[in-house]
C-alpha cells in the first residue's frame, strides 16, 4: 500500500487511526512508520488534529507494540522468533549477532533501535529473549518511542509549512514538485548515510 493511502487512512480515522498503525508497524507489519508520523505533522498544520494529543497517541501505541514484542521475546526465544522475522529479512544469525550485542549495550540499543527500519522490530524481541528487566525495558524503550515520534512528527509539521509557503510562492507547480523531491532525498541520502554507520560501526 502507498504511504500516501496511510495518510489519508490517518485523516479519516484520527487518532484511533494513528495508535493502530503505530502498534502494528512497531510489532512488523511493513508499514512506511516514518512517512505516516511525517504525513501526521503536516496533517497537524492543517488543523486536522492536535499536536500535543497527536503524539501521545503514537506514544502509546508505539508503547504497545514495543511490548508486545518484549513478552513475545521472552516467551518464545531466539530460535522461534527467527521462524517469522525471516520474512522481513532478519534471520536466526543475524539475530543471534545482535543479542550478542544486545548483551553489553541494551539500553543504547533500544534508543537507537527506532532509527533503523527493521530493528525497531527486533530489539523488543532480543530485550525479551535476554531477559532484560521488564522496568528497565518499559523506561528506555518508552523515552525512545518518544524521542522518535516527537522529531518526525514535528520535522513533518516544519516540511508542511514548507511545503504550503512554495506552494503559494512559487508561479509553476513543477518547481514546488521538484523542491519538495529534492527536500525528501535529502532526508533519504541522510536517513540511509547514518543506518549504514550505525549498522557497520
Amino acid at each position: 500500500m502507498h504511504h500516501l493511502h496511510f495518510i489519508t487512512m490517518l485523516t479519516h480515522y484520527g487518532y484511533a487511526g494513528m495508535f493502530l498503525l503505530l502498534f502494528l508497524g512497531i510489532v512488523g507489519l511493513p508499514f512506511p512508520i516514518e512517512m505516516i508520523l511525517l504525513g501526521a505533522g503536516y496533517i497537524v498544520t492543517k488543523g486536522h488534529m492536535q499536536f500535543a494529543a497527536l503524539i501521545g497517541i503514537a506514544w502509546l501505541g508505539a508503547s504497545a507494540g514495543m511490548m508486545f514484542n518484549y513478552m513475545l521475546g521472552r516467551k518464545i526465544g531466539i530460535r522461534r522468533i527467527s521462524r517469522i522475522t525471516k520474512w522481513i529479512g532478519l534471520t536466526e544469525r543475524k539475530l543471534e549477532g545482535w543479542a550478542a550485542r544486545f548483551t553489553k549495550h541494551g539500553s543504547f540499543i533500544l534508543l537507537i533501535g527506532f532509527y533503523i527500519t527493521g530493528f525497531r522490530h527486533a530489539a523488543p524481541f532480543i530485550a525479551g529473549a535476554t531477559r532484560m528487566r521488564p522496568i528497565k525495558f518499559m523506561t528506555i524503550s518508552t523515552i525512545g518511542a518518544l524521542s522518535w515520534i516527537l522529531i518526525l512528527v514535528f520535522l513533518g509539521q516544519k516540511l508542511g509549512i514548507v511545503w504550503d509557503l512554495l506552494a503559494h510562492h512559487l508561479d509553476h507547480p513543477r518547481m514546488v514538485v521538484a523542491t519538495a523531491a529534492g527536500v525528501l532525498l535529502s532526508l533519504a541520502v541522510v536517513k540511509l548515510l547514518v543506518r549504514q554507520r550505525r549498522l557497520f560501526a
